[in-house]
C-alpha cells in the first residue's frame, strides 16, 4: 500500500510542480498579486505531495529512502524545493521561481525513470554514518545547484546591462548585488554540507575500505569541494564578485556531474 502512496503522491507533486511553474512564467512576464498567490501555493502543495512520497517511502522499506537512483534524484529534487521555498520566503523574491522549478521537475523527471520498487537497506548501508553520509549530500546538491541557477541568472543580465538592452527580462530579474549575494550565499550554506558527506564518508571507510582514497567518487568529490572553497576564498578574502566568482560556481557545478559519471568506475559506492 505505502508503495502505491509513493507513485500517487510522486505524481501529485510532479503536477503541482508543473503547474506552478506556469505560474511563475507568467508572473514573471507580468506581475499580478493573484498569480503570485498562485504560483506560491502551488509550489507549496507540490512539496507537501513530495514529503508524502518521501514519508510513504520511508515507511514501505523502513529507512529513509537513500539508497539507489530514483531515492537520489527523488531526495534531490526535495531537497532544492526546500531550499527554495526557505529562500522565498525569507527574501520575498519569487522571480526565480521560473528558473528553479524546472530543475525540481527534471530531477523527478529523472528519477521516474529510475525507479524500482523499494527494497531494505542493503548491508553495506545498514549504518548511522552512511545514512548520514547519503542524506546531506542531497543538500549540498541541491544548494550548488540554486547557486549556479543564480550565477547563469546574473551573468544573463550583466550582459544585458553591457549591452545597454533593456527587456522585460532585464526588468523583472533582481538586481546583479542580489543575485550575487544570492549565490555566495547558496555556497557557503552547501558547503559545510558537503565537508560533512567527506568526513561521514572517510570515517565509515578506513576500517572497510583501506584504499578507500584511490576511489573515483572520492577523487572527483574532493576536487569538487576544492573548486568550492576556492570560490569562498576569493569570494570574502580575494574580494571577488559579480562575474569571476559566477563563472567559479559554474565550474563547481560541472563538476558535479563530473562526480556522477565517477560512479560507474567506483569501487565502493554502489548503493543502487
Amino acid at each position: 500500500m505505502e508503495e502505491k502512496l509513493v507513485i500517487i503522491f510522486f505524481w501529485l507533486a510532479l503536477m503541482a510542480y508543473a503547474s506552478a511553474f506556469i505560474f511563475y512564467v507568467y508572473l514573471f512576464i507580468q506581475k499580478r498579486q493573484l498569480t503570485s498567490y498562485l504560483a506560491t501555493g502551488l509550489v507549496l502543495l507540490g512539496f507537501a505531495f513530495h514529503t508524502a512520497s518521501f514519508v510513504a517511502g520511508w515507511r514501505s522499506v523502513g529507512h529513509i529512502p537513500v539508497e539507489g537512483a530514483f531515492e537520489t534524484y527523488f531526495m534531490i529534487a526535495w531537497s532544492m524545493a526546500l531550499i527554495y521555498i526557505s529562500l522565498e520566503w525569507l527574501t520575498g523574491l519569487k522571480v526565480i521561481g521560473a528558473w528553479v522549478l524546472p530543475f525540481i521537475i527534471t530531477l523527478m523527471g529523472i528519477s521516474w525513470f529510475r525507479y524500482e520498487s523499494a527494497e531494505r537497506l542493503s548491508p553495506v548501508v545498514q549504518n548511522s554514518w552512511v545514512i548520514m553520509h547519503v542524506s546531506v549530500i542531497f543538500l549540498s546538491y541541491a544548494g550548488f545547484t540554486m547557486a549556479a541557477a543564480t550565477s547563469v541568472l546574473y551573468l544573463i543580465q550583466q550582459r544585458q546591462l553591457k549591452q545597454r538592452r533593456v527587456t522585460l527580462f532585464f526588468r523583472r530579474l533582481p538586481s546583479l548585488e542580489v543575485l550575487d549575494n544570492l549565490s555566495s550565499t547558496a555556497v557557503s550554506l552547501s558547503l559545510p554540507f558537503m565537508t560533512m558527506v567527506i568526513v561521514t564518508g572517510i570515517l565509515r571507510s578506513l576500517k572497510q575500505f583501506p584504499a578507500w582514497y584511490l576511489d573515483p567518487i572520492v577523487i572527483s568529490t574532493t576536487l569538487t569541494w576544492i573548486v568550492y572553497s576556492v570560490y569562498l576564498a576569493l569570494r570574502y578574502l580575494g574580494s571577488w564578485q559579480g562575474r569571476r566568482v559566477a563563472y567559479v560556481a559554474l565550474v563547481g557545478f560541472a563538476s558535479l556531474f563530473a562526480v556522477e559519471v565517477m560512479r560507474s568506475f567506483t569501487f565502493f559506492h554502489r548503493f543502487g
